[in-house]
């Protein structure tokens, strides 16, 4: 194993147990693109590179199906694993959030409204959550955004501009900016180091490193409401983090496929080859 890649292990081993969610990584990334379903024997052989032990992988897998992220089958002694339908719109969305452009980048305004009190309030502040709002001291924020009549007839809102300081600062708490930035950081000073060389990985070592790339970034974007870029402090420090995880991805992406065409089974053989979406990842830094 390559020393860097030995590095990124070590450090996934010195974190809290998340196999789980390094699952979900796996099947979103990787296996999604080519067809959504994979052998057991497949995650257990990746999850072993990272010295994850197959009986907490196997736990892992089957809290996942309880739950209907995954959907079990078996043929002979083989177990099986596919996204399940019920949450493959799931995984889609996800994807295009983690690797594709922030939406309506040049908004300029915020939309700030205000609940008054009755017993419409929860089911409301409920619905503007659905819609991308955040709560903060009393108000309900986001990027300006048309409401739906059944809102707008509800709800006090104003509107004001990126370009007035309070309101930087507000976007600032509520969506813990400072904290998402920091995560951010530590995703460069980890993952800077491959940067150069992750073209030279052998596909084992490829795979090993752009699961752990994805999942590191994908736990990070998942907080991220990628705001738009007047919102966001200047310069960005999660931009920076995208172009590094752009370039380390592209430079693992051909080796890692040629890990999953040779060693990645299904039940009727080897994966599929990857559809569209796996070429339209980050291509807006291209």
């Amino acid at each position: 194993m390559n020393a860097h890649v030995a590095a990124l292990v070590i450090r996934l081993q010195e974190q809290p147990s998340h196999t789980g969610s390094l699952i979900m990584t796996l099947m979103g990334d990787a296996i999604m693109p080519r067809g959504g379903a994979v052998a057991l024997s497949t995650i257990l052989d990746l999850c072993a590179g990272l010295d994850i032990g197959s009986g907490v992988v196997r736990t892992a897998v089957s809290r996942l199906a309880a739950d209907g992220w995954l959907l079990a089958s078996r043929q002979s002694r083989a177990s099986f694993y596919e996204i399940g339908p019920a949450r493959r719109g799931e995984f889609v969305r996800a994807a295009r959030h983690i690797f594709g452009p922030s939406r309506r980048p040049h908004v300029e305004q915020l939309s700030l409204i205000l609940l008054e009190a009755g017993e419409a309030r929860e089911a409301l502040r409920n619905r503007l959550t659905r819609l991308g709002f955040v709560a903060w001291q009393g108000v309900m924020i986001a990027p300006e955004r048309p409401l739906p009549p059944s809102v707008a007839a509800n709800v006090l809102a104003v509107t004001a501009t990126a370009t007035d300081d309070t309101i930087m600062r507000l976007a600032t708490k509520a969506w813990r900016l400072e904290g998402l930035a920091a995560l951010y950081a530590d995703f460069i000073e980890t993952f800077r180091p491959i940067a150069d060389i992750a073209g030279g990985f052998t596909p084992r070592d490829a795979m090993l490193a752009r699961t752990l790339l994805i999942h590191d970034y994908r736990r990070i974007m998942l907080r991220d409401p990628r705001l738009p870029v007047a919102f966001l402090p200047s310069p960005w420090i999660g931009a920076d983090a995208r172009r590094l995880c752009a370039a380390i991805y592209a430079g693992l992406r051909l080796a890692s496929e040629q890990w999953l065409d040779a060693n990645a089974l299904i039940q009727c053989g080897n994966l599929p080859p990857a559809d569209s979406s796996l070429g339209h990842r980050f291509a807006d830094l291209r």
